[in-house]
C-alpha cells in the first residue's frame, strides 16, 4: 500500500476514534471476545502454532544482530527459550536519531494513518499475543488475549487519536493580513510540530503491551522515534507489536528504526543507560515505585519529560449496600482476578466496627468478612473459572511476598494456598490471602503489597474510613478507589474527598464491571496527581508534552 492508500483506508477509523475520545461513551474498535466467529475459526489454532514454533528459537521478525539475548520463563513452569537481537545503547540512539527526521517530515494525519495500519495488521496476531502474554505474565489466556490484544490496541488507538486531535487543533498554514489604514500587510505563516526527541518507553512484567502501547504510540504520532525497553521477563508480546510497526514502515520506504526494541537481562540491564543518554528526551515508565522514583529523579536532573505509572495502595470503603451478595461477588472477583497483580487491584478494605448497613439492617463486620471469604472461595474452588481467573504469579518476589504476609501475625480471614492449573503442574499459582486488622497496624497496610494480598481494616466510623483512604492516596498514591454507600450525602462526601485527594473513585459496583478495569476512550487511567504516577492514559498532556510548535513567517 502507498501512503495515500493507507491514509484513505483509515480516515473513518481515526474520525471515529477522535469522536469517541471526545464523547467518552462506549467505543471499541476491536472486539474483546477471543471468538472464532469474529477473528476466524482457525485463528486460535494458528496463533497457538506460531507461539509453539517460536519457543526455543530466535525472534526473526526483528533484524538480526551479531549478538542475542533473552531469558523469559513462563510462570506456568517452563522456559520460553526465545532470543532477541542485542543492540547496544549507542547503536539504538544513533539509529533512532537518524530515523526521526523523515518521520517528523510526515503530516500528523500521515503518521496517524501509518500507525493505524500497523495496529490493524497487529490485530491478526491477537491469538499469538495472547499465548505470549499468558506465558510471560501468568495471566489466564482469555485475560491475556483481551488485555494485550483488543484492550491494549484500543489504548494505542486512543493515544493516536488524541495526538492527531491535538496536532490538528489549529491551522498549520495561514495568510495573515493586518489592516493598517489605507494599506495592509500580509505574512505567510506556517507552524511546524517539532518532536522533543527520542522517546524511551520502559515496560513492565505484568502488562507488557497494555501499559506500553499508550506511550509508544503517543510518542510516534507526535513525530518522535521510539525505543521500547521491555521488562526482561516479558519481551515476546511487545516484540510482536514492534515488529508489525517496523514492517509497515519498511514497506512505505521509511526507516523501520523509527521504532526499536531494546532487550536486556536482569543481570545486565541497560535501562538507566538509556534514561541518562542526552538524546533521550521523553521517558514513559511503568513499574515499581522504587525504580520509578529513580527514573523521575534522573529525568528531572536533565530536563527530560517523564510520564510515570508506578504503584499505589488502592482502597475500598464498605459503608452500605442494597445487596451484600452482589457487592461481595464483585469485590471478590476484583481481589482474585490475575491474583491481584494489577495496578488497580484493591488492597485495603475499610469498614466501621459497627458493621455495614444492608438495606434497612446492619450486618456485623464478622458477617461481612465471612461473606467476602465465601465469595472468594466460591470463585477459587470453581474448577472451570478459578484457575483461569487467578492465572499464575509472574514473579518469585510476589510469591515470597504472600509468604511474608502469612507471617505478619494478623488475623487471617482466608489463607493462601496453591491452585492447580490444568496442564501446567509446575505453575506458580496461589489463591488470595485476606488478613484482618485495625488502624493500629497502619505501618503494615499503608505500603503496597503487590499480589493476591488484601487487608480488612476496622475503623471507628465511616468518617475515619474515608480519612484513612484520602490520607493513603496523598501519601502513598492510588490508581483506583471503590466505595459501597447508599447514602447520598455520604457518597458525595466520599466523592469530593477522594477526587480532591487525587484518585479516581467508583461506587457500588455489583455487576460485570470491576474497579480493576479501565476502558479506553472513556476512562482516564491514572489521575496523574498522586504519588502513584504523573501520567494519564490519555489526556491532552499525555500527547502535547511530547512536541513543540515552532512558527515560520514569510513576507508575502
Amino acid at each position: 500500500m502507498t501512503l495515500a492508500e493507507i491514509r484513505t483506508a483509515h480516515t473513518t477509523t481515526l474520525a471515529e476514534a477522535m469522536k469517541a475520545n471526545a464523547d467518552r461513551t462506549f467505543y471499541a474498535h476491536w472486539p474483546e471476545a477471543p471468538s472464532g466467529k469474529i477473528y476466524g475459526e482457525t485463528a486460535n489454532d494458528e496463533g497457538l502454532a506460531r507461539f509453539q514454533q517460536q519457543l526455543n528459537s530466535p525472534f526473526d521478525r526483528l533484524p538480526s544482530e551479531a549478538a542475542s539475548t533473552g531469558n523469559e520463563a513462563s510462570p506456568y513452569g517452563f522456559p520460553l527459550g526465545v532470543s532477541y537481537p542485542k543492540i547496544s545503547v549507542d547503536d539504538l540512539i544513533a539509529r533512532g536519531s537518524a530515523a526521526q527526521t523523515a518521520w517528523q517530515a510526515l503530516t500528523p494525519e500521515d503518521r496517524a494513518s501509518v500507525l493505524v495500519e500497523a495496529l490493524e495488521r497487529g490485530a491478526k496476531d491477537f491469538f499469538e499475543i495472547g499465548y505470549a502474554t499468558q506465558h510471560t505474565t501468568g495471566q489466564g489466556f482469555v485475560m491475556a488475549f483481551q488485555a494485550s490484544g483488543p484492550h491494549a490496541f484500543d489504548r494505542a488507538l486512543e493515544a493516536v487519536a488524541m495526538g492527531l486531535s491535538a496536532q490538528s487543533h489549529f491551522a498549520m498554514n495561514v495568510m495573515w493580513t493586518k489592516p493598517m489604514g489605507k494599506i495592509s500587510v500580509s505574512i505567510d505563516k506556517s507552524f511546524r510540530v517539532v518532536p522533543k526527541g527520542l522517546n524511551l518507553v520502559i515496560g513492565c512484567s505484568t502488562f507488557p503491551i497494555w501499559n506500553t502501547t499508550p506511550g509508544m504510540f503517543a510518542g510516534l504520532v507526535t513525530g518522535n522515534a521510539v525505543i521500547v525497553k521491555p521488562h526482561p521477563g516479558a519481551v515476546y508480546p511487545i516484540a510482536i507489536v514492534v515488529a508489525r510497526v517496523r514492517e509497515v514502515l519498511a514497506e512505505l520506504g521509511l526507516d523501520p528504526n523509527i521504532v526499536q526494541l531494546a532487550v536486556d537481562t536482569v543481570d545486565a540491564p541497560i535501562t538507566l543507560d538509556l534514561v541518562r543518554h542526552p538524546a533521550v528526551r521523553i521517558i514513559d515508565y511503568t513499574g515499581g515505585p522504587h525504580f520509578g522514583t529513580i527514573v523521575e529523579h534522573e529525568a528531572a536532573q536533565h530536563g527530560k519529560i517523564v510520564f510515570t505509572e508506578k504503584a499505589g495502595v488502592n482502597c475500598v470503603v464498605l459503608d452500605s449496600t442494597d445487596d451484600l451478595d452482589r457487592a461481595m461477588d464483585n469485590l471478590a472477583f476484583s481481589l482474585t482476578l490475575y491474583s491481584g497483580q494489577m495496578c488497580t487491584a484493591p488492597q485495603n478494605i475499610f469498614i466501621a466496627r459497627d458493621g455495614m448497613k444492608v438495606g434497612s439492617e446492619t450486618v456485623s463486620v464478622e458477617a461481612v468478612v465471612e461473606k467476602l471469604r465465601e465469595k472468594i472461595d466460591a470463585l477459587v474452588f470453581n474448577e472451570k473459572a478459578g484457575p483461569t481467573t487467578l492465572g499464575a504469579v509472574q514473579s518469585t518476589a510476589t510469591a515470597a511476598r504472600v509468604s511474608e504476609a502469612q507471617g505478619l501475625g494478623l488475623g487471617i480471614v482466608r489463607e493462601s494456598a496453591s491452585v492447580i492449573q490444568p496442564g501446567f503442574e509446575a505453575a506458580r499459582s496461589m489463591s488470595p490471602i485476606v488478613l484482618r486488622t485495625d488502624t493500629s497496624k497502619a505501618d503494615i497496610y499503608t505500603k503496597e503489597w503487590f499480589g493476591p494480598i488484601s487487608f480488612v481494616i476496622a475503623t471507628d466510623s465511616f468518617d475515619q474510613s474515608l480519612n484513612e483512604v484520602t490520607s493513603s492516596i496523598r501519601n502513598h498514591g492510588a490508581l483506583s478507589a471503590l466505595v459501597y454507600c447508599t447514602d447520598a450525602a455520604r457518597s458525595q462526601q466520599a466523592e469530593d474527598a477522594i477526587v480532591n485527594a487525587g484518585a479516581p473513585v467508583s461506587f457500588n459496583f455489583n455487576s460485570y464491571v470491576w474497579v480493576n478495569q479501565s476502558a479506553a476512550f472513556s476512562d482516564f487511567h491514572g489521575a496523574g496527581c498522586n504519588p502513584a504516577g504523573n501520567a494519564t492514559f490519555a489526556d491532552w498532556s499525555f500527547v502535547t508534552n511530547r512536541y513543540n510548535v515552532v512558527g515560520v513567517r514569510k513576507q508575502a
